[in-house]
């Protein structure tokens, strides 16, 4: 199936989820293996609720600054050939011999702003089923009147998704942490046109501490005001248990990237580290042995997947064994979102 970027009918499913109490997660990825994991994430939930068709959308950040994710996709860190990779990987895991080609997959681009990132948000434009018009940085005056201008241009190409006012990184300040208003949200959403908002609602990007700040209450009061088209970026800043009542807040759409990048790393790092004797040589074990980095445990064919005789094997210093171990790692914890998220409501 071709990749879905058809502005009404990217709208209809929307619309088809929010009816369901499904908040749609948007999984930014920067390489092919997380890219996968995401698609194969939605392939195994549908072969469980018995649905082929259901809907996943596969995030990217351009030249966004705090994680420039089309730059880290290739060495040579160009972002629009990053960009071409990526849909084009896209693309050929929806051909008819891929076992993903039944998903409706929705690319999305992520913190796309105007000074760094207009060719992408303009040549790409009828690539994308979605784009975040990210001027939050600037005084909300400037900020409306360039995402205004993005939307008037692109009207009825791509679904666009607009933000009052900057989420915080984690452990920011406290100047960039005040909570968007019910006015504000009504003034942006009647100045800009935006299909989906993101509102400051307590969330940071990448928290990675127990200082979980998500306000509910003021998402509930922003979504009663202006209809359920929120956006939330910063999820790691909202308790599991709350997860599945994002719906209800009014969040029709969910961004997740800190956690897969976490889960993944620790899953390939763990496979290293079980595979150490697969990996180097008796004398460069001892070396390490010796600087103190390691234990000797390391150099036993016992000792984790070792096998004998220690020394490099071919199938565990290629990059296989590392990918697949990301792969499985990311695809758990996107799949674990789908469930909180209650994607399961598209089986009954």
């Amino acid at each position: 199936m071709p990749l879905i970027t058809d502005y009404k009918r990217v709208k209809e499913i929307y619309k088809n989820a929010a009816e369901l109490g499904i908040a749609l997660p948007a999984f930014c990825a920067e390489d092919r293996e997380t890219l996968e994991a995401i698609l194969a994430s939605a392939l195994e939930i549908g072969k469980e609720i018995g649905v082929d068709d259901i809907p996943i959308i596969p995030a990217w950040t351009s030249r966004y600054p705090v994680r420039a994710q089309m730059t880290l996709l290739t060495a040579c860190g160009n972002p629009r050939l990053g960009t071409q990779l990526m849909l084009s990987d896209l693309k050929t895991f929806m051909e008819d011999s891929s076992p993903y080609c039944k998903l409706l997959v929705m690319p999305h681009l992520d913190h796309a702003s105007p000074w760094l990132d207009s060719d992408i948000l303009y040549d790409f434009v009828d690539q994308f089923a979605s784009v975040m018009f990210d001027a939050s940085e600037r005084p909300l005056e400037e900020n409306i009147k360039l995402t205004s201008e993005y939307v008037k241009k692109v009207h009825g190409k791509i679904v666009v998704e607009g933000a009052v006012d900057e989420i915080p990184e984690s452990g920011g300040d406290d100047v960039k942490s005040q909570l968007t208003t019910v006015k504000q949200a009504i003034r942006f959403i009647k100045e800009t046109g935006v299909d989906i908002i993101v509102p400051n609602v307590g969330t940071a990007h990448r928290a990675t501490t127990d200082r979980l700040q998500y306000d509910s209450k003021r998402a509930r009061e922003i979504s009663t005001a202006i209809g359920k088209i929120l956006c939330i970026h910063g999820t790691s800043s909202v308790k599991h248990g709350e997860l599945h009542k994002l719906s209800e807040d009014g969040f029709m759409k969910v961004n997740i990237y800190t956690t897969l990048a976490v889960s993944g790393g620790q899953a390939v790092a763990q496979k290293i580290l079980k595979s150490l004797g697969n990996i180097f040589n008796e004398k460069q074990l001892k070396d390490l042995i010796h600087q103190g980095v390691l234990g000797n445990k390391v150099l036993s064919t016992s000792y984790g997947e070792n096998k004998s005789p220690i020394k490099p094997k071919l199938n565990f210093v290629a990059n296989s064994k590392r990918r697949d171990a990301w792969f499985e790692a990311v695809k758990s914890r996107c799949k674990e979102f789908l469930e909180l998220l209650n994607y399961r409501r598209y089986g009954k």
